[in-house]
């Protein structure tokens, strides 16, 4: 289903839906990612710094909670696909209007995710984003990744004295990238994502 939803998406919708699934993030953390900010320079890691304030188009410095400030691990395929869409692009959000202004996840919903999520036969699920947030959780929680991993990863409060013990392996970039290339994306590529192979970031624009 993750691999038809995408199918059915264009332009810089579909790379923002692809972006959801392999990250986990939540909409709002999504759309505030910046370029310049919060990627690493091979894209492999994306820093959650901060968020859309709800309702209104501006940046919120402030996250939902104590532990949505994390650094979350990218499939190194899914790496290369960021890599491809921000082409020469060194700063503003990853994903923009054509002003230059962030993302407004109601004219994505609008625009694309309600009437491929109705072609689908998914429409109970709403307009909703975290069709892509329940998508990976699922997706790491079939894999052998430790629950604390887990967690950091998609953001989760969690104060166990076991967790706490265990906070050195979420600080072990080297066993987080390794966890996640094991892990995978949990669905195939549709054929359209290969079109963004040498696909000009101003392109990707123009489509969504």
């Amino acid at each position: 289903e993750m691999t038809t939803l995408l199918s059915n998406a264009e332009g810089q919708f579909m790379v923002f839906y692809f972006f959801c699934a392999v990250t986990g993030l939540r909409v709002s953390e999504a759309i505030a990612i910046e370029i310049d900010k919060h990627l690493s320079p091979d894209c492999s890691i994306v820093y959650v710094r901060q968020q859309r304030e709800k309702h209104v188009g501006r940046v919120k410095l402030h996250l939902k909670t104590e532990s949505g400030c994390r650094d979350v691990d990218v499939h190194p395929t899914a790496a290369g696909v960021l890599r491809e869409f921000i082409g020469n692009r060194t700063r503003g959000f990853l994903f923009e209007a054509a002003s230059g202004n962030m993302f407004d996840p109601n004219n994505i919903k609008r625009d694309s995710l309600s009437s491929i999520l109705t072609k689908m036969g998914r429409a109970e699920t709403g307009t909703r984003f975290n069709v892509f947030r329940r998508f990976r959780e699922a997706v790491l929680q079939r894999s052998e990744a430790r629950q604390i991993l887990i967690d950091y990863w998609m953001g989760h409060s969690n104060t166990t004295m076991a967790d706490r013990y265990g906070k050195q392996l979420v600080e072990d970039i080297e066993y987080r990238q390794d966890q996640v290339s094991k892990i995978g994306l949990g669905f195939e590529f549709p054929a359209s994502m290969f079109g963004l192979r040498g696909l000009r970031v101003t392109e990707v624009h123009a489509a969504a």
